[in-house]
């Protein structure tokens, strides 16, 4: 009984540490540093454009299991994670309860 409790204890806090870890250090740019011949492939469709590289990795998906932001340049990365947010007309009602106000 008390080896059951240290073994599911022991899997808790493996878990625990695994679920804290930041993504941030997970994901990695990888063609910074292409160390396989599947990411230098990869590398050189990102390098032909973002059409390429999707159907690349589409049709590579099941044989490699390639995530197409590993590859994907740098500034689409950040177009994709910040879109532009256009401001609303200076007319235009705050709320949807100010429009009815306002018939």
């Amino acid at each position: 009984m008390h080896q059951c409790i240290t073994q599911a204890a022991a899997v808790g806090a493996i878990l625990s540490a695994v679920a804290s870890w930041p993504t941030a250090a997970i994901a990695e740019y990888k063609c910074d540093n292409p160390r396989s011949t599947i990411d230098q492939r990869a590398c050189a469709k990102a390098a032909e454009g973002p059409a390429a590289l999707r159907q690349f990795v589409t049709r590579t998906q099941t044989i490699w299991g390639l995530y197409f932001w590993d590859y994907a340049p740098r500034e689409e990365q950040a177009t994709a994670a910040a879109p532009a947010l256009t401001p609303a007309p200076a007319d235009a009602p705050k709320t949807a309860r100010a429009a009815i106000d306002a018939r």
